[in-house]
């Protein structure tokens, strides 16, 4: 962590010294901080599943179809409130069926993941016949758009729920448990812990984080859109893998989560900044997702020539 903060550290005072105040302007800090609640959301869901050792490729998904369920819901004239709760309880739904395909019928992460992302985006399209959903209420658009002391609401729901979970990881036995399921599931087992529980209990965290991303989405934009959250999947692995989590299981933490986000979201500002065009943020983020694993790959050989 001491080092990610070091690595933004040095690239910020690098940028305000290259572009002065086109850096660190109000305008350009709240562009660089506005996807970053939906990430940081995602990011914090994506390290449970890699601390037990698995991987959710649906995640941006789970996050649309959400997002349009939630839209749809309030359209057919349902309150604010019921709609966010039942929107919310369809992604835990979702995260808890691709954990479930994980641990009780032994389908490998990657393909379970991936067969619910193609699913659920599949649905979007269905639902929505590719139009916006708009004309949603003012009540529910305010709860994205407003503010608190200057800070965006989206900032403080996901940083709020970003520390609640980090708390949570170290000092609850459950929580706990993960990191002894993801470094070796077959010793857990044998200690008493129900692996399969443990294992859904992560994606369905996952699942009901990308859903609170999906409603602040929704909510900011005022429409739901089937393209929502695609390829967000690849920035919240990489954000998650450069903060400490390890692709093998076993391994990560929340803080260090967070500035790997920040780190993710500086890369793509430093890019635009130099007149890169907008349209390749997913290939950067497909970048520093190799960065990523490849930093990953070198703690875990580094960590086996240690013992050896």
């Amino acid at each position: 962590s001491i080092t990610l903060v070091i690595v933004i550290a040095a690239i910020s005072a690098v940028m305000c010294v290259v572009k002065g105040s086109l850096f660190y302007s109000a305008d350009n800090i709240t562009t660089i901080f506005a996807n970053l609640s939906y990430d940081l959301l995602l990011a914090c869901g994506m390290t449970f599943v890699l601390i037990l050792g698995g991987i959710d490729l649906s995640v941006g998904s789970v996050l649309a179809f959400v997002g349009v369920c939630t839209a749809l819901m309030m359209k057919g004239g349902m309150p604010v409130p019921l709609a966010i709760l039942i929107g919310l309880a369809v992604g835990l739904a979702c995260g808890s069926l691709t954990g479930l395909l994980v641990a009780k019928c032994n389908i490998a992460p990657f393909i379970a993941s991936l067969a619910m992302m193609s699913t659920l985006r599949g649905l979007c399209y269905v639902l929505t016949s590719g139009y916006f959903i708009s004309g949603l209420p003012e009540s529910y658009a305010a709860i994205a758009r407003g503010s608190l002391l200057g800070i965006s609401n989206k900032i403080i729901i996901s940083v709020v729920i970003m520390l609640v979970l980090g708390l949570l990881s170290t000092r609850h036995k459950t929580f706990k448990q993960m990191y002894y399921v993801g470094s070796n599931a077959t010793a857990a087992f044998l200690s008493g812990t129900n692996s399969a529980v443990t294992i859904i209990l992560g994606y369905g965290i996952c699942g009901l984080l990308a859903a609170v991303a999906g409603v602040l989405m929704t909510s900011s934009y005022g429409m739901g859109q089937a393209s929502f959250g695609t390829g967000y999947e690849m920035r919240a692995i990489a954000a998650a893998v450069i903060g400490g989590a390890s692709m093998s299981g076993g391994e990560g933490n929340f803080i260090g989560t967070a500035l790997g986000v920040i780190l993710v979201a500086l890369v793509n500002n430093v890019f635009i900044m130099f007149n890169g065009s907008p349209n390749w943020s997913t290939a950067i983020s497909g970048i520093m997702l190799l960065v990523a694993v490849a930093l990953d790959l070198l703690r875990t050989t580094g960590k086996k020539g240690a013992k050896a």
